[in-house]
């Protein structure tokens, strides 16, 4: 026998149930878009070294591939974002954005580059890929971000098989002065990251990125001018792999990250860019024919672990 009163709470209970499954799966959608545009990110990063080498073999200078890089990519994102009205940022905001890249990124890629003069470019990314252990320390104790077990052990995972996948290959020399400036890339990556996440949220991704591209063009700008250049008498080839890096490891890839990144929050984001390194080696295999040693596959199939963990979540949430 049914109860009449019981009735409208029974109908009330049924209904906010009901209105929750939306909200659990909006959640859920969410988080797969953000890791999604991650990964497209890590994917984009990844092709960087590849098309950078092409790019030195048509005779283009680093400074030069660099400032190109940085120059057609902030053309380009600046005509998009001039396609559709945007809120125009604030004076503050838009400063920090232009920081980002004119001191975060342009001395992250300095920190980098200079590091390969002393040590292997294995142990080098590896070096740089400890960003997401600061990013997600940083996060946590600002409580922006929750230590889970989950999240803890998909970052451990992840960097365990980012070191496997790196390491299985000549890491070379331990030099003190190498590992110090690679160390100081992942800070300034880590920093880089973390200010963007920090930055307003009504800010347009794509508006950050063109600031912070706009940014590092002015860096490079003058760095090449102080250095007598810039030299563009390089083969017409050149141009060709410097629009590849300006639109494909640049627009593609910044872009897709800040977008994941406000989905996901940072510290998710720098775990799932642990696919880069992964990601590079492999290319590099279908490249040039290397082969991958068992260590390096568990290693690769480590961080694909680690990406599929952080989904565990969303299915709980959605059930």
């Amino acid at each position: 026998m049914i109860d009449c009163a019981d009735a409208p709470r029974r109908l009330i209970r049924i209904d906010v149930s009901e209105a929750a499954q939306p909200s659990a799966s909006r959640s859920g959608s969410r988080q797969a878009r953000g890791v999604v545009l991650c990964v497209v990110s890590a994917l984009s990063f990844a092709v960087l070294p590849f098309v950078a080498n092409a790019a030195y073999d048509a005779g283009v200078g680093l400074t030069e591939l660099l400032l190109l890089r940085f120059v057609i990519a902030a053309t380009v994102l600046w005509l998009l974002v001039l396609r559709r009205p945007r809120p125009k940022p604030r004076r503050r905001v838009a400063a920090a954005g232009f920081a980002m890249g004119s001191i975060g990124y342009a001395t992250q890629s300095a920190l980098y580059f200079a590091a390969l003069n002393y040590i292997q470019p294995s142990l080098d990314t590896l070096l740089l890929y400890t960003f997401p252990v600061i990013v997600f320390t940083v996060s946590v104790l600002r409580g922006r971000e929750r230590a889970s077990a989950l999240r803890l052990g998909a970052l451990t995972l992840a960097l365990a098989g980012v070191a496997a996948v790196l390491l299985g290959s000549d890491a070379g020399s331990l030099d003190p002065l190498g590992v110090a400036l690679g160390l100081g890339s992942a800070v300034a990556y880590a920093t880089y990251i973390l200010v963007g996440d920090a930055l307003d949220p009504a800010l347009d991704r794509l508006t950050l990125t063109a600031l912070v591209c706009t940014g590092a063009s002015v860096t490079y700008a003058i760095v090449a001018l102080t250095s007598g250049g810039p030299d563009f008498g390089f083969d017409s080839a050149g141009w060709l792999w410097a629009a590849v890096l300006a639109l494909v490891s640049t627009v593609v890839a910044v872009g897709t990250f800040f977008a994941g990144m406000r989905l996901i929050g940072a510290s998710t984001a720098s775990i799932v860019s642990c696919v880069e390194p992964v990601a590079a080696v492999l290319i590099g295999v279908g490249l040039y024919g290397d082969v991958l040693g068992p260590v390096q596959l568990l290693g690769a199939a480590a961080v694909v672990t680690a990406v599929v963990l952080l989904q565990v979540r969303v299915r709980r949430s959605r059930s």
